[in-house]
């Protein structure tokens, strides 16, 4: 694990005083033996970080998706700097060369674990969940470059999620066209 909330700095420094480690953290950063990535959010100096990972812990909870998802599966070949995921309200932040992007989606979907990758450090959904949650994010206008190696059951248990007529229209005209 390279980065760290406070929660998880407290737990490996044995701190049960939030506020110890909130000074201790503190401490560390002004020393360099850190990095703050923003409040109560830290990394170690000069780690190659996956942002996949900083995207999970800026935010929580949250999923990476999306462009991001798209991209790191070769199905799109936009280059952007941009980390994008699902959360439970709209936010941005800006950290070195990256900006991690935050879209709202409902609770219902937020917390519904079909078509997350949630067996490793981070919480990253499926090219499946990617596109269905770029189809109600979008409202149904995301321009999709490539459709390929989709499993289609999955992708539409995915969009029944959302219980939002033009996602279930959306992705039906998606699979038609591409399946």
């Amino acid at each position: 694990m390279t980065v760290f909330t406070l929660d998880d700095l407290g737990i490996i420094w044995g701190q049960k005083d939030r506020s110890a480690t909130r000074q201790s953290a503190r401490d560390y950063a002004s020393r360099g033996s850190l990095i703050r990535l923003r409040q109560g959010v830290y990394t170690l100096p000069e780690t190659k970080t996956d942002p996949f990972v900083i995207a999970n812990k800026l935010l929580a909870p949250s999923y990476v998706t999306g462009q991001s998802v798209l991209i790191s599966a070769g199905l799109s070949f936009q280059y952007t700097n941009m980390i994008f995921s699902a959360a439970a309200y709209n936010k941005n932040y800006e950290i070195d060369d990256k900006t991690f992007v935050y879209s709202q989606v409902k609770p219902s979907v937020l917390f519904n674990p079909l078509g997350l990758d949630i067996t490793r450090a981070v919480s990253v959904a499926l090219v499946e969940r990617a596109i269905t949650d770029l189809i109600y994010l979008s409202k149904g206008r995301y321009p999709f470059e490539r459709v390929e190696g989709i499993d289609w059951r999955l992708f539409d248990k995915c969009a029944a999620i959302y219980d939002n007529t033009l996602v279930l229209k959306t992705a039906a005209r998606l699979k038609e066209n591409y399946a």
